[in-house]
């Protein structure tokens, strides 16, 4: 008869070693959770600088080609004697009555009414003509609220654009292209880093 010595191992001591496992994987665990909110903190931070960002770049797009527009509509102001900046001249006219008729007595002075003073109308804006039907499907979305500032991702959901970066970065340029022929007007708030249009109601789709 062979003799076999077994070892029989206490219930409380393998309980005690996994509460210990436990508590080690709860300490790295939390080691985790830290580093995943540190992370994430400074993912959030990277993408609002990469906003803020496009929002500059899209503003400073905007503004090319500017300058030379700008100095051309000066000269040909001035060609017609116009200084912009200074408002137009204050044009009084006087109704003048017609001859009288030979059986009519002509009409004093003091039955004259007071002068009839002319405003000078606002200049109205250059019509645009549109023939993109791209654009002239962002002025009809536009122009159905055009008391509300739209911004891109507005457009983008009323047109049903996807979240695709290359379908927004092209709607972007859209808006952009309408704003250089000035059928759109930008507007930006110290208080928002987006960028919204409005719109100048002057165009005419061809």
């Amino acid at each position: 008869m062979t003799y076999q010595e077994t070892f029989v191992s206490h219930p409380s001591d393998s309980a005690d070693e996994a509460e210990h496992v436990v508590r080690q994987y709860d300490t790295l665990i939390a080691e985790c959770d830290t580093t995943i909110g540190q992370l994430s903190t400074a993912l959030r931070e990277v993408n609002e600088k990469r906003e803020a960002m496009i929002a500059l770049r899209e503003e400073a797009q905007s503004l090319q080609g500017v300058g030379p527009r700008l100095r051309a509509m000066r000269a040909h102001a001035q060609k017609h004697g116009i200084v912009p900046g200074q408002p137009g001249p204050h044009v009084t006219l006087r109704v003048v009555p017609s001859a009288p008729a030979p059986d009519q007595e002509p009409q004093t002075a003091a039955e004259d009414g007071p002068p009839v003073t002319a405003e000078p109308e606002p200049p109205r804006p250059t019509e645009v003509i549109v023939r993109s039907k791209k654009q002239q499907e962002v002025l009809t979305v536009i122009a159905s609220r055009p008391d509300l500032p739209w911004g891109s991702g507005d457009l983008a959901q009323v047109l049903g654009i996807p979240a695709d970066p290359r379908e927004r970065k092209s709607l972007r340029n859209c808006l952009r292209a309408l704003v250089v022929c000035g059928a759109l007007e930008r507007i930006t708030r110290e208080d928002d880093r987006h960028v919204y249009y409005r719109p100048r109601m002057n165009w005419r789709f061809a």
